[in-house]
This record gives structure tokens, sequence and C-alpha cells, in this order.
């Protein structure tokens, strides 16, 4: 492998890393949801380029804070607990 390449970890194996060196699951959790992912204006810059435009820094700020406030949203459906006896729902009927 080119050592100019970047491998990319998941988080879970993150998780397995921690706790092969014995770190308990409530601690790798905890230490893997503080690093969570941020949005950054270098990935915003490259997005708009991926799309053949640009942003002005203004721009950038408010693409950059509605991304992550999405980010936020979506970790709290993740961390939300469901227990194994919940069954799937058979019919989605979203109410507005």
């Amino acid at each position: 492998m080119d050592m100019t390449e970047r491998e990319t970890v998941s988080r879970r194996h993150v998780l397995q890393i921690l706790t092969a060196l014995g770190v308990s699951a409530p601690l790798a959790a905890e230490l893997a949801a503080q690093s969570a992912p941020t949005v950054s204006d270098e990935a915003l810059r490259g997005a708009a380029a991926l799309l053949g435009g640009t942003f002005d820094q203004q721009r950038l700020a408010v693409a950059r804070t509605a991304l992550q406030r999405n980010l936020d949203q979506f970790q709290v459906v993740r961390d939300l607990e469901i227990p194994d006896d919940v069954e799937p729902p058979t019919i989605f009927a979203p109410r507005r």
C-alpha cells in the first residue's frame, strides 16, 4: 500500500481495538462518542468543488452550522437504546 494513502478506521474497529486492550465497553463507547465527526471548511470546499461551485466564507459558516446540527441530530437517534423485544413496524405512516 502506498504510504500517501490513508486508511479509514470505522467506529466498530476502534471499539474492537479498545476492547482488546482491556477497556470496558461503556468506557469504549464513551471514548468513541467523544470523537464525533465534525464538518470542516475544507470538506465543504471539496464538496463545492465536486459540484462545480464555490462558497464564500459566510455561506461556508451557514452550511457548516446546518450540517453540524444534522450530524448532532443523527447522533441522538443513534444513541437511542431500543430493547430487543421491540418489533420493527410493518407499516410506515408519517404524520404531519
